[in-house]
């Protein structure tokens, strides 16, 4: 019925889109193997937060609900409503802190809830009063959430003094798995091997052990683990210090040419007119600025692709325009198409460039894409 009326709704209220995000079915899936050939010890739960680091989570979900996956990995209870309402069937796991009321009010299916410190544990533990599945994080060096190696006894006590509180996994986080012969790595994994034994000695119900993410599956052959959380490398992004993943960017923007104008030398562009023209050009606006994605640090340059040609940023980026230079584009037309995110690495106009325009990393630009842009999955 839900399905029926948003199709009513879509065809009542249809109209063109200026700007749509593309999310390409086989190359998500593709990453999601390269991962799951790693090892045949562990599996791979898809990590889905802030809209699935910008690529949609209610999209991203369902492309990967039939993928027999242990859980899907989200950071609030927000996001477990956002999939429950949307029928999503796979178990979740919440891995950011979650209210004390939430968690015993809490009705959804499949919802396990990470326990960050003792002190809430201890709460938990003291409250329940019907059954609640719980993944206890541990703090093996990162030093922002966890209970820490020392407390570990005390909390086992905690979760075995009431028989309603099944703790079925614990979990970690790498702070520097991606640096080469990392000694911080190396003493996070080493207490977390001794955590994991703990835990098998103490706590028999923990079925799930995780702590590898993207970059931590470098390392798995010295990890006691069933699983690792895949974020950053389901979108194509290769953070590891494994060269023969072969990942590919499932994520591309497209946009339309706005307006054009033909510019003399001399004339300004934009905000604070950090632009000046050194000869005749030919300047398109797009309905693209920082708030649709375009980071404001891209100003003068950054580039977006027409017809494959590239086409840099002029001017300052406003909230919702950009312009472009494109008078390497021959004829240039009102409305045509232009690739504002392209999938192919190395272009200038990648997440991977233009993160190194801004100084910044890709998961800062993937996030700040906005969730009202549409998201259209492409087979």
């Amino acid at each position: 019925m839900r399905a029926l009326l948003r199709r009513i709704r879509s065809a009542r209220f249809k109209h063109e889109l200026l700007i749509t995000i593309f999310i390409h079915r086989d190359r998500l899936l593709h990453n999601l193997r390269e991962f799951q050939r790693l090892s045949s010890t562990t599996t791979v739960a898809p990590v889905l937060k802030s809209n699935a680091y910008g690529h949609g989570l209610i999209e991203i979900a369902r492309m990967l609900d039939k993928e027999r996956l242990p859980f899907f990995c989200i950071d609030s209870y927000v996001e477990a409503l956002i999939l429950r309402n949307e029928s999503i069937r796979t178990p979740l796991l919440i891995l950011g802190y979650t209210s004390l009321g939430n968690i015993l009010h809490n009705h959804l299916k499949n919802v396990s809830f990470g326990i960050t410190s003792l002190e809430e544990l201890k709460r938990l533990c003291a409250q329940a009063s019907r059954p609640i599945t719980v993944h206890l994080k541990i703090d093996t060096g990162m030093h922002r959430q966890g209970i820490m190696p020392a407390e570990l006894e005390e909390a086992f006590r905690a979760v075995q003094s009431n028989p309603r509180v099944n703790a079925e996994g614990i979990y970690s986080h790498f702070a520097d798995a991606d640096t080469p012969d990392s000694k911080l790595t190396t003493t996070q994994i080493e207490r977390w091997n001794a955590a994991v034994r703990q835990a098998k000695a103490s706590l028999p119900s923990v079925r799930h052990f995780h702590v590898s993410n993207t970059a931590g599956s470098h390392h798995a052959a010295h990890i006691e683990a069933t699983m690792m959380r895949l974020g950053i490398g389901l979108y194509g992004f290769n953070v590891t210090l494994n060269r023969a993943l072969a990942l590919q960017p499932p994520l591309e923007m497209k946009a339309r040419i706005t307006s054009l104008r033909t510019l003399a030398p001399g004339e300004k562009i934009g905000y604070n007119a950090t632009f000046e023209t050194k000869k005749k050009m030919v300047v398109a606006t797009i309905p693209v600025g920082y708030a649709e994605g375009m980071d404001r640090r891209l100003s003068n340059l950054g580039a977006v692709t027409v017809r494959g040609s590239v086409c840099p940023i002029v001017g300052r980026v406003s909230m919702n325009i950009t312009s472009v230079d494109v008078s390497a584009v021959p004829d240039p037309r009102l409305d045509e198409e232009v690739l504002v995110i392209s999938m192919e690495p190395g272009a200038l106009n990648s997440i991977e460039r233009m993160a190194e325009l801004c100084h910044t990393i890709p998961y800062e630009l993937l996030v700040h894409l906005p969730a009202q842009l549409r998201r259209t999955v492409v087979s």
